[in-house]
Parts: C-alpha cells; sequence; structure tokens
C-alpha cells in the first residue's frame, strides 16, 4: 500500500513546521523540571497536546499519520516537545484512549491535554526487556482492589510523570494471555518511583517498585486475553518514537548541509570535495526512504490496527538510517561535531536509543524473517 498526503495533512505539516520556527528554541538537551512544564503549557495553549485525542475530550481527533508529521516537524527544532505531542496523543495516552472506559477517559484525557497531567509506561523489568512477556509483575484481586507486586526499570519520565500504564499479570498461567494493563497514580500506598538517573542522550529514567500497591479496580485498562491489544496499541508508540527519530535526523541533516556550505578548508567550502558530496547524497537517500517506510506504515492503519510487518520494517530503518546519519554529521563538523557547544553529539546520543527501544533492532529482525519466511521461531528453545 502507499500513501498520499492529504490537504489537510500538509496543511498540519505546514502549520507544525511554522510553529516550531516561531515558537520553540532549537534545543541541544531534553527539556527538565519547571521548563518542561511551561513547555506543555505552551504547546497545550497552540492545540498541539492530545492532537489523536477526541475532540470532547479537548483533543483534535487527528489520525496516526497527521501525528508523525507532526511530531516529527516538531523535534526538528526541539525534541522535547515532539516527545510531548507524542506521548500526549498517539503514545502513551493512547491506551487510555483505545482501551480504557469512559469513565477513565474524562478523568484523565482532558488533563493530558491541556498540558497539566503526564501519563508514562510501565512495561520493561530487569529479566522482561525485548522478550516482553516475561515479565513478572503481577496483579491480584483484593476487594475493591488489585494489589501490585514488582518492579520496572527504564520508565522514560517517570520522574515526572503523574501516572502510569503498567503491565502486570492478572493470572498465574505463566502465559502472554495473563498479561494486562492498570493504571497506577503517583501516591498509591506500596508504590514508588524510583531515583532519576541520567541515561546517554541526557533524558531521565527511573524504576518503579510495587510492595502490596493498593489499586482501585477502577484503574483497570484490560486484563486478561488482552497482550495483543496492548501490543497494537505499542505499535501506534512506536511509530511515534520513529517521527521522533526521524525529525531529530533530519535536523541533524539540515544543519549539516548548511555547514559544508559554509566551512572552509583547502582554499575552498568543503561541500566542494566529492567525498563530502557523496555522504550528502547517502544521508538524502536514507531520510527519504526511511520517510517513506514511516508513513506506509502510518498510512496502514485500519481501525486502530497497524500491520506489525510494516510497523516494524519502518522501527528497524528509521532507527539505523537516524544512528548513521547523525554520525556522518557529527563527522563533517569535525572537532565542532565532537563539542557539546554544537547539538550534534547529542542529536547521536537521542537517535541512538532508536535501535533499543521499542524492541531491539535484531528483535524486529527476526520478527521479520519470521514474516518472510512464514515460519514462528521460538527463541525460547
Amino acid at each position: 500500500m502507499g500513501y498520499e498526503l492529504t490537504a489537510e495533512q500538509l496543511e498540519w505539516q505546514a502549520v507544525a513546521r511554522e510553529f516550531a520556527s516561531r515558537k520553540l528554541t532549537p534545543a541541544k538537551h531534553w527539556l527538565e523540571g519547571e521548563d518542561f512544564w511551561k513547555n506543555a503549557e505552551m504547546l497545550s495553549e497552540h492545540g498541539f497536546l492530545g492532537i489523536t485525542l477526541p475532540e470532547e475530550y479537548g483533543g483534535m481527533n487527528l489520525d496516526l499519520f497527521s501525528a508523525m508529521l507532526i511530531i516529527e516537524e516538531l523535534c526538528k527544532v526541539c525534541p522535547t516537545s515532539g516527545r510531548m505531542v507524542y506521548h500526549t496523543g498517539p503514545g502513551i495516552a493512547n491506551f487510555i484512549n483505545h482501551l480504557g472506559t469512559p469513565e477513565q477517559k474524562s478523568k484523565y484525557l482532558p488533563k493530558i491535554a491541556a498540558g497539566k497531567y503526564y501519563v508514562a509506561l510501565g512495561m520493561s523489568e530487569p529479566d522482561a526487556g525485548s522478550a516482553a512477556t516475561d515479565l513478572k509483575t503481577t496483579a491480584v484481586e483484593s476487594g475493591d482492589y488489585y494489589k501490585l507486586n514488582g518492579s520496572k526499570i527504564f520508565v522514560s519520565e517517570g520522574h515526572l510523570a503523574d501516572a502510569f500504564v503498567v503491565y502486570a499479570r492478572f493470572g498465574n498461567s505463566g502465559k502472554p494471555s495473563d498479561i494486562g494493563a492498570i493504571l497506577v497514580e503517583r501516591g498509591t500506598p506500596g508504590f514508588s518511583v524510583g531515583v532519576a538517573e541520567e541515561n546517554m542522550s541526557g533524558e531521565y529514567q527511573t524504576a518503579l517498585y510495587f510492595d502490596e500497591a493498593l489499586v482501585p479496580k477502577e484503574n483497570v485498562l484490560v486484563t486478561k486475553n488482552a497482550f495483543k491489544a496492548l501490543m497494537g496499541v505499542y505499535n501506534g508508540v512506536r511509530l511515534g518514537y520513529a517521527a521522533q527519530t526521524l525529525g531529530i535526523a533530519q535536523a541533524a541533516f539540515d544543519r549539516t548541509c548548511q555547514y559544508v556550505k559554509e566551512r572552509r578548508q583547502f582554499g575552498k567550502e568543503i561541500c566542494e570535495f566529492q567525498g563530502v558530496q557523496w555522504m550528502i547524497a547517502d544521508m538524502y537517500l536514507q531520510l527519504e526512504a526511511a520517510r517513506t517506510l514511516l508513513y506506509k506504515a502510518a498510512a496502514e492503519v485500519l481501525d486502530s490496527a497497524i500491520d506489525k510487518t510494516s510497523v516494524s520494517i519502518a522501527k528497524v530503518y528509521v532507527a539505523e538510517a537516524a544512528k548513521k546519519i547523525t554520525d556522518d554529521c557529527l563527522q563533517l563538523h569535525g572537532g565542532y561535531g565532537f563539542s557539546r557547544e554544537y547539538p550534534l553529539e547529542w542529536y547521536y546520543r537521542c537517535v541512538r536509543a532508536a535501535s533499543i527501544a521499542g524492541g531491539t533492532v535484531q528483535v524486529h529482525k527476526t520478527m521479520l524473517a519470521a514474516a518472510v519466511l512464514q515460519r514462528k521461531f521460538d527463541q525460547r528453545k
């Protein structure tokens, strides 16, 4: 299946591009603390938070494809802004939007769209990363509550979040069919958020700890036999992350194209050297291919279900292309690229996570091989 941008999508892309150039400050780091919440308020005032949420909850009811376009444009200037749009729309908020009860939607989504409330995802565990079905956190029914026990790791922006979508086991068969999700609010008895730890990109992540944590039953999103539905929503999260990564890679490329036309060595601009020209051409080809694969996957949304093969193709190619592009951009900037006075080294550190987050590229390649060969590969044998 191909894709073609509609007039409305082109308009949203142009609006996001104009807003980013006029209102956003080019960033060299993730926004934190007060700056984070001020940025959220500004994005909400201009209608960029909750863009895929229904209008009745303060959203714009945009399709996933339009959201990808907006996220990419904002990330070219300020990756934090693009991430906020992704988190509050097709990302983590989408778990509530697609799986939540009317009461849950009314309670959480308007606050999310207003930039007053932030929800993070608790999925990975010490022994369950790409092998998500190995998770051990349990949710056991106890009167009007569920008792949660276990832990989560690598929770992005967990130190800022007000609530968490937590994957847990609601049964004891040990099978994926036990896995569901529940909303856990900060301050819940028996629940604690670990110390924020800085990763390679400068982003802060936390661990989550559940020790007989008492979570009201009304906070349950889905219980048993829901893993397929959860991963269907998570595929949208993967595409949003890929759009963020693509936007950052494009920003590195745009800056590099300008730099090679200005930087002089051996008496001429370095873009006059054929070796530099070929690097620029290769990066351009990779960006165009990555964008085509991402847009194709976003266009194949049908009844909120995304073809997982298209998602894996886009996820793998965008992640690997962005890593190569930002590395080459840094190289062409020479010592300036290696300096923290310029954003090139940060761009590289940001996109490096894309080969790991959302399932490693190796796991996705195994999934693709299984689809091509029409054979299921069991990693446990």
